[in-house]
């Protein structure tokens, strides 16, 4: 979304979004219901998500995902290391 309000070059750069907030867009023009969570278990654009597909995706995110924060750079460089088993202590 945000990406989308300033990169003139891309084709699907939409003006009308320019300043426009995060929750307007999310209500009224966001088509992509669920996208992510579709795409996490496998399904189709068009096939319905419930709560158990949520669960699966959440469960996924969690068994292959490292999320480290820009804010706390030390930390996340530290989180990764132990993942990977690059303890360079």
């Amino acid at each position: 979304f945000y990406y989308l309000q300033t990169a003139t070059w891309e084709r699907t750069y939409r003006p009308e979004w320019k300043d426009m907030g995060i929750v307007e867009w999310a209500t009224n023009h966001n088509l992509d219901e669920n996208f992510i969570v579709k795409k996490i278990v496998g399904k189709k654009l068009n096939d319905p998500v419930d709560i158990a597909d949520l669960i699966v995706a959440k469960d996924i995110i969690r068994r292959h995902f490292v999320v480290g924060l820009m804010t706390d750079m030390e930390e996340s460089i530290s989180r990764f290391n132990v993942i990977l088993g690059l303890n360079f202590e």
